[in-house]
């Protein structure tokens, strides 16, 4: 096999585990609170604590890389990932496996920079790597589209473990394939601990403020405190980062409003993306009483565009840039959502199908692009934070997405509003990427 198959294989086999285990496991939650007495708080931060510590330490995982090079930090991803997997399928315990889901979320955060640092370092030709981000893209799009459905069958024919038993040989085969990823350039810079204590602080504590914010629908107590932990972090670290010599955030990142506005440009989109998603989801079961078999058929439309399109789209659109897929992709989405607007008019789960549509072509063709965009403009020797930063910015979309969509839940009244606040991601996402084409053209000018 080709070293840059398997390279391929390896990323794809490693990203999937972490994408998978974000899908998969909502289906297992009944059988697994029968089996282990887990309460419904509990039941939750099965889900949450996963997502909870990943989103905390992607940046931690990213400067790790710039470190140690990222072939070590990705072994090491694939191995505490697989451990605790095991774990999770061995315990009885409800509290033990949250605390397992809680190392699986490290690993996560080792992963995800890892796998995107590997492909722009090895691909560095720009179409390649943007036929390799393609590729990644619609693999690792499989358990987003289709990892309820896996679940159920799953826990319907093997029990509710066998879905992390399932990460084991994924790992193991991971492994095998990664012994081909070149041990590339680590940069012997110390690890900013300071740094990433308060920024693992601040994404960990927003991050708990809007999972708590899911639970209740109202800002308590708990969540005031933890947007105030946050904040203080936030200004620590920025603070903090313009002073230390060796940052967890290189300067000449800090001072790159282009690259700055692209990652938060992905923050929008996935709040456009699964703003949609959820609210659809909510809508059907909640308020239209949809069983769960056919609310997921009516999604059906919003997944599998972004599993097939990244290389159908890589090889007829060869030669565009990715600002311009990720303009376009993203237009389109936009338009999407504002068309479930019409379920004022057309009240018709029909309409939100295609609405999700047309969501999902838009996402498809914007979310791989978007990625190489970022890290087109990473200054060298960044590769490993850059993908961090990117991930992590999606990944603060994907919760907020969530979180802002609670009300679709509740009326006809309350999707519309949730459609509102996806169209306005997308807007946001689209106003981002031009302030950004602008600015990079007049620093072009200026050079020369």
């Amino acid at each position: 096999m080709k070293q840059s198959s398997a390279i391929l294989w390896a990323v794809c086999l490693g990203y999937s585990m972490v994408i998978l285990d974000t899908s998969i496991l909502n289906v297992a939650l009944p059988s697994i609170a029968a089996e282990s007495g887990a309460s419904g708080v509990q039941q939750q931060w099965i889900i949450d604590a996963y997502v909870l510590v990943m989103t905390s330490l992607l940046l931690a995982g990213g400067g790790l890389i710039d470190r140690f090079g990222a072939k070590r930090v990705f072994n090491t991803g694939i191995s505490i990932f697989a451990l605790s997997s095991l774990a999770c399928a061995l315990t009885n315990d409800a509290s033990v496996l949250i605390i397992a889901r809680a190392i699986q979320g490290i690993g996560g955060a080792l992963l995800i920079p890892a796998t995107l640092a590997i492909i722009v370092t090895f691909f560095t030709d720009a179409q390649e790597r943007g036929k390799a981000i393609a590729i990644v893209a619609t693999v690792t799009a499989s358990p987003q589209a289709f990892g309820p459905t896996l679940g159920g069958i799953l826990v319907d024919t093997l029990g509710w473990r066998s879905i992390f038993l399932l990460n084991i040989p994924i790992a193991i085969v991971a492994l095998f394939f990664g012994k081909r990823i070149p041990v590339g350039v680590a940069h012997k810079r110390s690890l900013d601990i300071p740094g990433v204590i308060l920024i693992a602080l601040a994404l960990g504590s927003v991050t708990y403020a809007i999972i708590n914010f899911t639970d209740t629908w109202q800002l308590g107590t708990s969540s005031y405190i933890a947007l105030g932990v946050s904040l203080a972090s936030f200004i620590g670290f920025f603070i903090l980062e313009s002073k230390t010599e060796r940052p967890l955030i290189p300067h000449i990142i800090l001072k790159a409003p282009t690259v700055n506005l692209y990652v938060l440009c992905g923050t929008f989109m996935f709040i456009l993306f699964y703003g949609a998603l959820f609210a659809a989801n909510l809508y059907f079961q909640k308020v239209l009483s949809i069983n769960a078999l056919v609310s997921g058929l009516l999604l059906l439309p919003a997944g599998a565009p972004v599993f097939i399109l990244p290389i159908i789209v890589s090889k007829v659109a060869k030669g565009k840039s990715p600002f311009t897929l990720t303009l376009t992709g993203t237009i389109i989405s936009t338009v999407g959502a504002s068309l479930a607007l019409l379920v004022l008019i057309v009240n018709s789960p029909l309409l939100i199908a295609i609405s999700l549509l047309i969501v999902g072509i838009g996402f498809g063709i914007a979310s791989p692009p978007h990625l190489n965009l970022v890290t087109s403009v990473a200054p060298e020797g960044t590769a490993g934070i850059i993908s961090a930063l990117a991930n992590a910015g999606r990944q603060a979309g994907y919760l907020l997405g969530v979180a802002a969509v609670g009300m679709a839940g509740i009326s006809l009244m309350g999707y519309t509003q949730a459609s509102i606040v996806a169209t306005i991601g997308g807007i946001v996402a689209i106003l981002m990427m031009l302030s950004a084409s602008r600015i990079s053209v007049q620093s072009q000018q200026e050079t020369t």
